[in-house]
């Protein structure tokens, strides 16, 4: 059975559907047409673009968010002041948004405000990725964005379900492990990826909002559920979270899989891996099977 692989750039990474179907031709025909829906939700939430929705919102605001003040977006890190910290966590919150729902509108409460669904936008365009290619009859593919998400439709050819690892949080070129999924999500968070270092000090991307600076103290959280929308978001707010809250949120979704290693978890440490409600394997990939893709942060 034919298995093609099909490419799309957007929201500042690399989707990619791999589908399995009968026709070679109609798969890479399919895998395009979902994979516009990729441009048009980037068209409407993308952060960069001054005409897209969250732009024209944002055009309001005055200063720029926590995440530029440590200079994560150009790639330069450096360690802002108090000062700073204490200014721009004032803009910070969605108690600083009022939504009206009946009207259909928001409105910051103060200037400098700014939205940012960067969180959750991949996400949410894997899902509508896989809604489309579900309404033209595809029943089996893997859909990912930036690897850091994915979607497993269906199971590959042979198999129950979808094999996809997650990258070892510390060790560059390993792998965790792997869970199998089948009309389910996998989203990671973790530290290693975007990173960087002040002072001799290294520091992830992840912003903690309660306090400004850095979240510490988790190395990587995977989130396996219904909906990558929803895991992309939690996999981001359990890191944020910490070890110990993201324990006790699982424990109240068990529709949830979590996938939690606490720091350090590097060349001289083993990691200690927690998990709750997902089936979690180490060893290889068997003959025969479809390599299995990671997703990492």
């Amino acid at each position: 059975m034919p298995i093609v692989r099909v490419t799309r750039p957007g929201m500042g990474t690399e989707f990619e559907v791999i589908a399995c179907g009968a026709v070679a031709s109609y798969l890479e025909d399919a895998a395009e047409q979902a994979l516009d829906e990729v441009e048009r939700l980037e068209a409407l939430l993308s952060h960069y673009r001054p005409a897209s929705d969250i732009g024209d919102l944002n055009a309001r605001a005055a200063i720029e968010p926590v995440r530029v003040l440590w200079g994560i977006y150009q790639r330069q890190g450096r360690w802002p002041s108090p000062e700073e910290i204490r200014e721009t966590l004032a803009v910070v919150g969605r108690h600083n948004l009022v939504i009206d729902r009946e009207a259909g509108t928001i409105r910051y409460r103060r200037p400098g405000v700014e939205l940012n669904l960067g969180a959750f936008g991949k996400g949410l365009a894997i899902d509508a990725v896989a809604e489309t290619l579900r309404e033209l009859g595809i029943t089996a593919a893997l859909i990912h964005g930036g690897t850091s998400s994915v979607y497993a439709l269906g199971a590959p050819p042979g198999a129950e379900a979808w094999a996809v690892g997650i990258r070892h949080p510390g060790r560059p070129g390993e792998r965790l492990g792997r869970v199998r999924l089948r009309d389910r999500a996998l989203s990671t968070s973790g530290n290693y990826e975007q990173s960087f270092e002040v002072e001799g000090r290294r520091f992830g991307h992840l912003i903690d909002p309660r306090t400004g600076y850095p979240a510490r103290g988790v190395a990587s959280v995977s989130v396996a559920g219904a909906s990558a929308a929803e895991t992309d978001a939690l996999s981001t707010a359990l890191f944020v979270m910490g070890v110990a809250a993201a324990k006790e949120f699982g424990a109240r979704r068990p529709d949830l899989g979590l996938v939690i290693v606490p720091e350090p978890a590097d060349e001289r440490h083993a990691p200690e891996t927690i998990t709750l409600d997902i089936e979690w394997e180490r060893e290889a990939t068997a003959a025969g099977e479809p390599p299995a893709p990671e997703v990492q942060a």
